[in-house]
């Protein structure tokens, strides 16, 4: 017989029972095969539960581990069903010749600090965790292979680093990408992308690495007010005296990054003017950058008879709420139904004017979902079309981003129009909804 116990089967009498799920209750009966098969009886709640009072207790113990100047009284075989890692330290034959009844772990300081949390949950499987201890935790059980606990901690991250939730998010972020933790960092990600102009306007911003920088401006979804205001806040970070003496290589790697093509001119003759321009080691750089904001200005509309693309990221449009062209409160009921005339610069070049006239309307769903459409006249489009990509954006009561849909990049015509439907994801959190139209090039 095989009793499963705390996620690994242990035989006990030689016949093996098929694994399952804990129940609820503390015994369930499967029902017997039409061929008088035996019955398979489990009580896996009580048997946790008598597992659990070992825990850090000197009765049956057989092995002391010591972390920093803590001892805790463990067993040998709870250590090694738990985690292959204790199972090669503690009877692999290379390994278990220097084990003693002692054993020394070296953690780091966040470690040691949840280790009490950690060993319990191999005696109990559960686990006691909050925000400050959850990387702690997270780390241990990544270090000694302890699959369940590490899923456990990631779907409790995940859900505290959810918008607008930006410090978890900022705090878990590095530790997500150094784990290959890619659901965590999908989510940390989502809501860095979403929080921008808090970020690059808070006092910390001058602390973030460059690694975080370049993914931050590598990330086309990034909400924030318009790309000259993050020319500002990289302009502050790069020459921050804390890393003056490399202006020039951060400059090489972080400057192209910045999409000076989605800059007005007034903006663009604004940064020539700055220190970093004309004094600075990145000068050189910063020439060849704005050389070709200029290009993308004067050759953007006639590309298609040159024969020249503009598809690159460099050229395309973030998620600016500059360029939002309506908002709605979502429990308006006045709004639901209508629709609004709207206006947006004409083609794919950034301009100051917004003569470009389009029309929204919006209805709400029985289910709670949204539908609008988006129609645009002729006074939007450029050589009889308009290239698009709409984004709608979802805030909270507290004016903080909470959900994002992003529309196809479209191309259409006169009388022609663009579908979209949000389901909202937190209906009882979502308050406003504004509507960003954003010109791309082909």
């Amino acid at each position: 017989m095989i009793y499963n116990i705390l996620g690994m089967d242990i035989p006990i009498n030689g016949e093996q029972l098929e694994s399952t799920q804990l129940n609820e209750e503390s015994a369930s009966v499967s029902n017997p095969e039409a061929d008088g098969s035996d019955t398979v009886l489990r009580d896996q709640e009580t048997f946790i539960q008598n597992v659990g009072q070992f825990y850090n207790q000197q009765m049956l113990s057989d092995v002391i581990l010591r972390i920093g100047d803590l001892k805790f009284s463990a067993h040998k075989f709870v250590l090694a069903k738990s985690s292959d890692v204790f199972m090669k330290m503690l009877y692999d034959h290379s390994w278990s010749q220097n084990v003693t009844e002692e054993i020394e772990l070296t953690e780091t300081d966040e470690c040691q600090m949840v280790f009490d949390k950690f060993l319990k949950y191999l005696y109990t499987a559960e686990v006691s965790i909050n925000i400050p201890s959850a990387i702690g935790i997270l780390c241990l059980a990544d270090k000694y292979n302890v699959t369940s606990l590490k899923d456990l901690c990631v779907n409790y991250m995940v859900e505290n680093s959810r918008s607008p939730m930006v410090k978890n998010a900022l705090d878990w972020y590095p530790w997500a990408k150094a784990l290959h933790l890619e659901k965590l960092v999908k989510q940390c990600t989502r809501t860095i992308t979403w929080n921008g102009t808090d970020i690059v306007t808070s006092p910390d911003w001058l602390k973030m690495d460059s690694d975080f920088i370049k993914d931050l401006l590598n990330n086309s979804q990034l909400i924030i007010k318009n790309e000259f205001t993050l020319w500002e806040a990289v302009t502050r970070w790069l020459t921050d005296e804390s890393r003056a003496i490399d202006l020039e290589e951060n400059g090489r790697q972080i400057l192209p990054l910045i999409r000076f093509p989605q800059m007005l001119a007034s903006e663009l003759y604004c940064l020539e003017q700055s220190d970093l321009v004309k004094q600075s080691a990145c000068s050189a750089c910063m020439a060849a950058l704005l050389s070709a904001a200029y290009r993308y200005r004067a050759l953007c509309l006639t590309q298609a008879s040159l024969g020249v693309s503009f598809n690159q990221a460099c050229y395309l449009p973030r998620d600016y709420t500059d360029l939002t062209v309506d908002t709605v409160q979502m429990h308006n009921a006045l709004r639901f139904g209508i629709q609004v005339d709207v206006k947006m610069y004409r083609g794919p070049v950034p301009v100051e004017s917004r003569d470009g006239d389009w029309k929204i309307t919006y209805r709400k769903m029985q289910n709670g979902a949204w539908q609008l459409q988006l129609y645009g006249h002729e006074t939007a489009m450029v050589n009889t079309e308009a290239r698009i990509q709409p984004s709608i954006l979802i805030y909270n009561e507290h004016d903080k981003v909470i959900q994002v849909h992003h529309g196809e990049t479209t191309t259409i015509s006169r009388g022609k129009h663009i579908d979209l439907q949000i389901s909202v994801d937190e209906p009882t959190q979502a308050r406003k909804l504004a509507v960003l139209i954003k010109p791309v090039p082909s």
